[in-house]
């Protein structure tokens, strides 16, 4: 592995313990702490972006171009979304929906991609992502006892 290899490997672990972190904050209603970690996802978009070009460029496999293709649209759309237009695209199912099957695509393209790389750090990976899965739940619940 080298150090593309690796700082796929971080930004993975970095992914997802960041939105573990908003659902969990947004399940107890600290909003006004969730932009931390958007700031933190944005910054993710840079060296993501230096791996995408590392693996063009040494002619890496094409799956990891295509996992990193649709981590970086994610990332940048919901930057886009969240802090540049301020849309409120969450609260209306067409608009939702569409943003969730991207966000899915970059969690799994983090998943496999990890699990390519290397399966010791692929299974920690698939740890957070499980621990994801969990979280998620524990917001939905949460959000609707509320109502």
């Amino acid at each position: 592995m080298d150090q593309f290899d690796w700082i796929f490997i971080i930004s993975s672990l970095v992914f997802f313990s960041s939105i573990i972190c908003v659902f969990i904050l947004t399940a107890n209603n600290k909003e006004d702490k969730v932009k931390v970690f958007g700031i933190i996802l944005f910054i993710m978009i840079f060296p993501l972006i230096l791996v995408l070009v590392n693996y063009i460029i040494v002619g890496r496999d094409v799956r990891f171009i295509i996992f990193l293709s649709l981590i970086l649209i994610y990332l940048m759309l919901e930057f886009l979304l969240d802090q540049v237009f301020k849309i409120d695209f969450r609260s209306k199912t067409s608009r939702h929906v569409p943003f969730i099957i991207i966000e899915w695509a970059a969690c799994f393209s983090f998943l496999f991609g990890t699990l390519r790389l290397d399966n010791t750090w692929g299974w920690i990976v698939s740890f957070f992502f499980f621990a994801f899965i969990v979280v998620l739940i524990y917001n939905i619940v949460k959000r609707k006892r509320k109502k």
